[in-house]
């Protein structure tokens, strides 16, 4: 490592570190006191992090209040700096960390809407593909098992408690108050960018089972199959149409395992 590469990371760990460790002998004398420019550069870091953190999680921040929310987002920034340069992709360990953090441990619908909210934060950060009409599924009936590409900003999630519900209660219309007595209630959440926004679907277990399979890859039979587990009755025509109406489908592949071999991989 060079001595430059050296003092990044002496630096780096100082900046975020609960107790610096001792730099200033590394920092060069100026006007200015050496100590107190290396506080302004600290403070300011964790200031844009905290920053960055409020921007993405914002019904956490009023679920706990924004001087809780700034403190558990110091001890997050602390244990967990970034990793990458993009600003927009700090936080992804954030909701894992409120699950276990002991302020926030006994409120696990906490967790689960800033899981949520980081779900919406990587779908609006993810690229939009041009949409392939149904007219385009035919093609791919005709030409034995086949599987869908589907979007990539394209999210599935399986909340515990009603993270959804609880996020839109925190939009603008919504009802925050309502939310008193809410008890644990698993949500099947689907959402995806769209324009620049965020659109959102409640599936049940048959249906989110069936998309589930679609984003592994895996062919059509494999994701009927999988549904029908939850749903002796479930639906193909009506879970394709959904599919290619909210333009999800991007492609379609043709896939040469059976769907036998494919339950087994599974």
């Amino acid at each position: 490592m060079s001595s430059i590469e050296t003092l990044q990371s002496i630096v780096g760990r100082a900046v975020l570190a609960a107790e610096p460790v001792d730099v200033l002998s590394l920092l060069k004398q100026g006007r200015f006191d050496p100590a107190r420019r290396f506080n302004i550069y600290r403070n300011n870091t964790r200031a844009s992090l905290t920053a960055t953190l409020k921007a993405v999680f914002p019904v956490t921040v009023r679920l706990i209040d924004e001087r809780n929310f700034s403190y558990v987002a110091g001890c997050f920034i602390r244990s967990q700096p970034p990793s990458e340069p993009r600003l927009s992709r700090y936080g992804a360990g954030f909701a894992a960390f409120l699950a276990q953090f002991e302020a926030t441990a006994q409120m696990p619908f906490v967790a689960e809407t800033a899981r949520l909210e980081w779900g919406i934060a990587e779908a609006l950060d993810a690229p939009r593909m041009r949409p392939c009409r149904l007219i385009e599924l035919y093609d791919g009936l005709s030409s034995g098992s086949f599987g869908l590409f589907l979007q990539p900003s394209l999210r599935l999630i399986l909340c515990r408690w009603p993270a959804l519900t609880i996020w839109a209660a925190h939009q603008e219309g919504g009802n925050p108050d309502g939310l008193a007595g809410l008890g644990r209630e698993p949500e099947r959440v689907a959402l995806w960018k769209h324009g620049e926004t965020v659109r959102f679907l409640r599936l049940d277990a048959a249906e989110f089972a069936f998309w589930h399979m679609l984003i592994r890859g895996r062919g059509i039979e494999a994701a009927v199959s999988r549904a029908c587990r939850h749903s002796p009755a479930f639906d193909l025509a009506r879970a394709l149409t959904g599919l290619f109406v909210s333009e999800l489908v991007t492609g379609i592949h043709h896939t040469k395992e059976c769907s036998n071999q494919e339950e087994r991989v599974s």
